[in-house]
């Protein structure tokens, strides 16, 4: 919205080139004029605003004292992929295509890593879960890419969640230079997010303990403690006195408020506001004229520009925010005053309108099928909607929104195969594009209770209890009948209770309503072929990819209907297909090394099974995969520890013990042989009928 006085837009700029560029007589750190200034910037998720400065935070409290803190800040949508695109390419949704989790970033936009490693910057990213996987996009620019996260064993489509903060900063400590004496070395950019105090919250006893017993304060005292360990090494290492720091989260959490349990259905400030910590090289602490803290309205996509600046680098026009070119330059008016803007299409999973926001010192306006107004300085909690008695400043505000994003603005393709990734992550991803609203739709704000209820029957359905998972999902699926994401959710949980059956008839209603969506024929050929009707299976498979051929989970499943046929070929043409479209997941290259070792080729297999080790260390399926292929080829003694490994990755896996019988009788070590089989028969299930009868006969010719 253009204002009389826009010069509000680009406080972040300003007061970071004062804060930066203030030189000082005796500076407490200096950074010398030859050197570019390193850059490092920590995202966390789901990090509220008003979570610092209270106790919870040392080491992110003690970064804002020797810097400045923005209070202010809002994010461009209250979802972490989206608000970190934004965040890494200065632009709203609107205009880079990213407006849900699980879609794929174009890379039509420079990203800041990009920008930083053609300035010649080394760059690094090291990420806490799936929902910022490389595969959708933000890799761009990153010469290091660090997404490695643990795959679950048992489910294969809800993979790779999160991993805990400890784990990322061990992984960015390694990256990191081990000093800073090389003067000629290239600087870094090093971005490092960690995924924690996002639901559901499970913090470590001693951070519970420490936010008296508050779950979500626990983890974001974990989180802290993690930032912390960074900080350190940079000061340990000599590289504090010329990095750039940046703290901040990529949206909050409602924590009830509003009636919102946790983040995305709702643009309220409770999930847009977060944190803002920057802090650098030449810093005087005693120096009056530089501001602590700034409360000014702003936005997270200043943040790039900003950066940038403060780096030396040239800014490209077109960013938010972007007025302020370095010292010695002419500043530049080619930036787009993108306000404050906010924005979620999450409820159009639900059938309800999408919601844009627009936020100034005063007033804040909430679109959807309806509009709401907010005077924030008298009502900073948003619960006295005066958009009636205002409408002039409905009016002006509502067409700012208007051109901010015309007609939706871009959108792009919803990756299929991340819906059961996500929502592992406490996401859904019920179609495969972003689509337009019926101006009839429900305003959110007034379905949030539907919601509560739906993401408490996830949270059950993760847990194993399926059938409060259903009482929760029946009724919501027939109230909410125009809503893919509640019919695939009560199908899903069907089929964890048993009925598969029952569940193949909700996805089949359903793909008739929604014939476009991919995601919805794939999950209808994991019932069918549970369900027994095979033919059935292989038609929505085929469906699926007929829609969407870069779709993974589709051509594994369809290659896993190809090898229960026996027909291995093409069986491994489907999973060569999928490993290519997902190349991170140890699954498709564990089944591409069975398919390939059932066609007898031994060399193919081995590399199939290796790069799946490679992924994961200690898939059990590979180790499995791979130890077969040693006692095949008169290596059993080799295929002992593989098998070993397997077993302790997962304990039930009875074919590994079973194999594992197998290595210990043929290299000679008959009575461990004879205790292998002896165990497959004594724990393994009666449904495990070709392990328990190999076992049985296996024992019998060791008497």
């Amino acid at each position: 919205m253009k204002r009389a006085a826009p010069v509000v837009l680009l406080v972040l700029a300003v007061a970071l080139a004062i804060f930066f560029w203030s030189r000082a007589e005796t500076p407490t750190v200096e950074t010398s004029s030859e050197r570019r200034p390193n850059v490092l910037l920590i995202t966390i998720d789901t990090l509220r605003a008003d979570r610092i400065g209270r106790g919870l935070t040392p080491a992110i409290d003690g970064l804002a004292a020797r810097g400045i803190t923005f209070s202010n800040v809002r994010a461009t949508a209250p979802l972490t992929l989206p608000s970190h695109v934004s965040l890494m390419t200065g632009v709203i949704p609107p205009l880079h295509g990213v407006r849900e989790n699980g879609v794929v970033f174009d890379r039509k936009t420079p990203t800041l890593a990009r920008l930083f490693k053609d300035a010649g910057y080394r760059t690094s990213a090291f990420i806490g879960a799936y929902v910022l996987n490389r595969r959708f996009g933000l890799d761009e620019g990153f010469e290091t890419y660090d997404d490695a996260v643990r795959r679950d064993v048992e489910r294969a489509e809800q993979l790779e969640a999160e991993r805990p903060g400890a784990e990322v900063i061990d992984a960015a400590l390694k990256w990191l230079p081990v000093d800073d004496s090389r003067t000629d070395a290239a600087p870094f950019f090093a971005w490092v997010h960690m995924y924690d105090p996002h639901a559901p919250y499970a913090p470590p006893a001693e951070y519970l303990a420490k936010a008296g017993g508050n779950a979500y304060d626990g983890e974001v005292a974990y989180a802290d403690a993690q930032v912390g360990r960074l900080l350190d090494a940079l000061a340990e290492r000599g590289l504090a006195a010329n990095t750039i720091v940046v703290v901040t989260g990529d949206h909050g959490e409602s924590l009830g408020e509003h009636g919102e349990q946790t983040h995305g259905m709702l643009v309220y400030d409770a999930t847009l506001r977060v944190p803002l910590v920057v802090s650098g090289p030449s810093y005087r602490a005693d120096d009056a004229a530089v501001p602590r803290t700034d409360d000014r309205p702003r936005s997270l996509t200043e943040v790039t520009p900003a950066l940038l600046q403060l780096a030396g680098l040239r800014v490209p026009p077109g960013l938010c925010g972007q007025l302020l070119a370095p010292p010695g330059e002419s500043a530049t008016t080619s930036a787009v005053d993108c306000d404050s803007y906010s924005e979620s299409v999450y409820p159009r999973q639900a059938g309800w309108h999408a919601l844009s926001a627009l936020s100034e010192a005063q007033w804040k306006l909430v679109l959807s099928s309806e509009a709401e107004l907010y005077d924030l300085q008298k009502d900073p909690a948003e619960q006295n909607n005066i958009a009636a008695a205002h409408p002039g400043v409905v009016q002006a505000m509502s067409v700012a929104v208007r051109n901010l994003a015309p007609s939706g603005g871009r959108t792009a393709a919803v990756a299929p195969e991340a819906a059961e990734r996500l929502r592992a992550l406490g996401y859904v991803s019920g179609s495969n594009a972003v689509t337009a609203d019926d101006p009839n739709a429900p305003n959110p704000a007034g379905e949030i209770a539907a919601w509560t209820r739906f993401e408490e029957a996830l949270g059950r359905l993760q847990r194993g209890d399926t059938s409060g998972a259903l009482a929760l999902l029946k009724p919501l699926a027939v109230r909410h009948s125009s809503a893919p994401v509640f019919q695939s959710s009560y199908a899903q949980a069907l089929k964890d209770a048993g009925d598969a059956a029952g569940a193949v008839r909700v996805y089949k209603a359903a793909v008739q309503k929604w014939p476009t969506n991919a995601a919805l024929f794939h999950d209808l050929a994991v019932a069918a072929k549970e369900a027994g009707d095979i033919a059935e299976a292989t038609r929505a498979e085929q469906a699926a990819l007929a829609l969407d051929s870069t779709s993974a989970m589709a051509h594994n499943g369809l290659g896993l209907l190809h090898a229960d046929a026996g027909r291995s070929a093409d069986a491994a043409v489907a999973f060569e297909r999928a490993a290519e479209q997902d190349p991170t997941n140890p699954s498709y290259w564990t089944n591409l090394g069975n398919a390939r070792a059932a066609l007898g080729d031994a060399a193919a297999a081995e590399r199939a099974y290796r790069r799946a080790l490679e992924m994961d260390a200690e898939f059990a399926d590979a180790l499995n995969g791979l130890g077969t292929l040693f006692v095949q080829g008169k290596r059993a003694a080799a295929a002992v520890p593989l098998f070993e490994r397997a077993l302790r990755r997962d304990p039930q896996l009875y074919e590994a013990r079973l194999n594992l019988g197998i290595a210990y009788q043929e290299s000679g070590q008959l009575e461990k042989a004879a205790a292998a089989y002896r165990e497959v028969l004594a724990k393994a299930p009666p449904s495990a009928t070709r392990e328990r009868e190999a076992a049985k006969a296996l024992l019998e010719s060791l008497r």
